[in-house]
């Protein structure tokens, strides 16, 4: 059974209104708000070039934070410029030295064999025995014929690995064998993508034509621009479609006055390239009942909020939170509401709101979050504004 007139409506939460003291922004096909009091970042890696991780450090991310586009990965970079994109190139070169490299290995290593068994084929008393000797000129020919096949690969990964221009500006491209990478410079920011190849993907040539296509539909976007058009959002960018486009993501976001507490916002289409979410039910129970061992481990008093019911816009969704009720703030709040199978208008969404301080995380909080009451009134606002994006003509 699909989805009801009133399940759709629901879905682009047609009644709300946003609140003076709010910002609009976007992910995939949502659009949610944020507080007007602080400014928001993204967690993206600043300068450098990170295959498929997002996140502001190692353990101030979310758990699977990334940004799928079926069989494209895309990676955006703050605080890039020219060398940055020349350096995510080079990163790709790299990888292929080290690839010739290990070829020359093994190489190197399979001719040794041969050469040393042809020696010992040489011993009288392997002369003497006509099935050693056999087995020492069978050993002999399987290591020249695989040396040949190292050499061969490595021939291949030599042809097949190498920069290319896919005539767009301010960029930079490399085809690595079966994967194929972008990496574009844009207002300050680094967008990389990668579209890997594999069983069930379609053939290469077919992939260059749709991976080209992809980049010529991307455009930037300021913070808070909310496009108008189809097609989904990624932190500072947008890629236009026809609405049906696949895209997965889970990405990390926080404010500058409590860079602490970090918000993880996710949504996919259920069922869609095998994305299958975490049940809301499981995770908000989950999250409302560790108190007993949150409490052990910290030694502090703790406190439960549900699991319970609540709004994603004005879809049902369920919620389950823990907090301390002493000493430094610290809170995890969990809330979603599972997709309909195979519907963009519907898709799993849920947020994730975790908080870090000076002394679980030294190296990268310090000042310790607010209390609980004021982040939770931020995640609430996100939360009960998040709905799918209406376009024009929609």
């Amino acid at each position: 059974m699909g989805p009801t007139p009133q399940d759709i409506a629901e879905a682009y939460h047609p009644t709300y209104v946003p609140a003076a003291d709010a910002r609009s922004e976007c992910l995939g096909r949502l659009v949610f708000e944020v507080s007007r009091q602080s400014e928001l970042a993204w967690g993206l890696p600043k300068g450098r070039s990170n295959e498929e991780i997002l996140g502001f450090s190692r353990l101030l991310r979310g758990a699977r934070d990334g940004i799928q586009m079926g069989n494209v990965a895309v990676v955006v970079i703050a605080v890039a410029n020219q060398k940055t994109i020349l350096d995510m190139q080079e990163s790709a070169a790299m990888d292929k030295r080290r690839g010739l490299r290990s070829f020359d290995e093994n190489i190197r290593v399979k001719k040794l064999v041969a050469e040393d068994l042809a020696e010992q084929l040489e011993f009288p008393e392997i002369k003497a025995d006509a099935k050693a000797t056999e087995n020492f000129k069978e050993g002999i020919r399987e290591s020249i014929e695989q040396a040949r096949q190292y050499a061969i690969r490595k021939q291949n990964l030599d042809k097949d690995w190498h920069p290319t221009d896919w005539g767009l500006p301010d960029s930079t491209g490399y085809i690595a064998g079966p994967t194929l990478y972008a990496f574009l410079l844009r207002g300050g920011y680094a967008f990389q993508f990668m579209s890997t190849g594999g069983e069930g993907e379609a053939p290469f040539e077919q992939r260059v034509v749709a991976f080209k296509d992809l980049l010529s539909r991307f455009e930037p976007r300021s913070l808070y621009q909310v496009p108008n058009k189809a097609g989904v959002c990624i932190p500072h960018g947008f890629i236009a479609d026809d609405g049906k486009g696949p895209f997965n993501a889970d990405v990390s976001f926080r404010y500058a006055d409590s860079p602490g507490v970090i918000y993880t916002l996710s949504t996919g289409v259920v069922g869609e390239r095998n994305y299958d979410p975490d049940d809301p039910l499981i995770e908000a129970t989950a999250r409302a009942t560790v108190v007993g061992v949150m409490g052990n481990g910290y030694g502090r008093k703790l406190k439960v909020l549900g699991p319970k019911s609540t709004q994603i816009g004005a879809r049902s969704g369920l919620m389950g939170a823990v907090s301390t009720d002493e000493g430094v703030s610290g809170y995890s709040v969990y809330a979603g509401v599972s997709g309909v199978p195979g519907s963009r208008v519907l898709p799993h969404i849920s947020l994730n709101m975790r908080s870090f301080d000076r002394q679980t995380a030294p190296d990268d909080v310090k000042v310790d979050p607010p209390p609980f009451e004021q982040s939770l009134q931020r995640f609430e606002q996100t939360l009960h504004s998040t709905r799918t994006r209406r376009v024009d003509g929609g």
